[in-house]
């Protein structure tokens, strides 16, 4: 519970200093970005090393991520992220798990709307998707994750100046207290919206 409640002072401390930075320069809720993407992951490796490989052990899992977000400053962005979970495999029913949080994302390159962006993301999240244990994920109420993420946006000019291509990858871990447990890990190929004023 003490690092949950680090993650989310440091967030909140970060934003706040961040606003009073940038009160000169005029940014802080200029633009709005949305986003959506949807990743899929499979496995036919059991966690548990005594059993064999084979594809009667199969898993697999869609991850529908919806975000929105509002600049800080000129670099920050601060928001609030869904992350809809279907898994289905040989050894469980199709099952539906959700991931919810705030997270704060810095542009290395902080240019204008219509040129490409590198960005590194924190988040803080709450869900009951439970990678622990020897097998598939299981449901488990009241978890708490720690979301760390890099990537690139690419502008999408011949469709539109607001699209954005968003090309990342997160690493989830569960700051819950447990004897064995994995990270969360996903790549993100998905689509961003900016509304508002270019940045300057």
């Amino acid at each position: 519970m003490n690092r949950i409640i680090i993650s989310i002072a440091f967030l909140l401390f970060s934003l706040v200093s961040l606003k009073a930075q940038d009160k000169k320069n005029n940014h802080f809720l200029n633009r709005i970005v949305t986003g959506s993407s949807l990743t899929y992951i499979w496995d036919n490796q059991p966690h548990d090393v005594n059993l064999p490989v084979s594809d009667e052990f199969f898993w697999e899992s869609y991850t529908w991520n919806i975000n929105a977000a509002v600049s800080v400053n000129k670099r920050m962005l601060a928001g609030i992220q869904v992350l809809n979970i279907f898994t289905s495999g040989t050894r469980i029913d199709n099952e539906y798990y959700t991931i919810y949080g705030l997270f704060t994302q810095y542009d290395f390159f902080a240019k204008t709307r219509s040129k490409m962006s590198m960005f590194l993301e924190m988040s803080i999240n709450r869900g009951d998707f439970c990678t622990c244990g020897n097998l598939d994920p299981y449901r488990k109420n009241n978890l708490w994750y720690h979301g760390l993420g890099f990537g690139f946006e690419f502008p999408l000019k011949r469709i539109s100046e607001r699209l954005f291509f968003d090309l990342s990858g997160y690493n989830y871990i569960i700051l819950n207290k447990y004897k064995t447990k994995y990270n969360f890990t996903q790549y993100i190929l998905g689509l961003n919206y900016h509304i508002g004023k270019k940045r300057k």
